[in-house]
């Protein structure tokens, strides 16, 4: 058996080819996952995140915490008594 001058040059085109297509795949696959995923507000704390309240300093989950916004910033809090706690004094 022998090989062909020019069959070992093919198989290394071959090879550079399916290295850069692989190359290709795994940049694209990335790019589009970055893209797909939502952006989030990095003032807005994941629902799992502890929170303390700033009334009574008990600390509770962001995703079951009342939320109010005053002066354009979210406060999060235990209860709707501190809420109104909150309000009332920072007016």
């Amino acid at each position: 058996l022998s090989i062909p001058k020019g069959s070992s040059h093919t198989m290394y085109k071959i090879i550079t080819i399916l290295i850069l297509l692989v190359i290709l795949f795994f940049m694209v696959r990335r790019a589009f996952r970055e893209w797909s995923q939502p952006k989030l507000d990095p003032a807005t704390p994941g629902k799992d995140v502890m929170i303390q309240d700033p009334v009574c300093k008990v600390y509770v989950a962001a995703g079951t915490a009342i939320v109010q916004e005053l002066k354009g910033k979210n406060y999060y809090f235990c209860s709707q008594d501190c809420a109104r706690h909150f309000k009332r004094e920072s007016m």
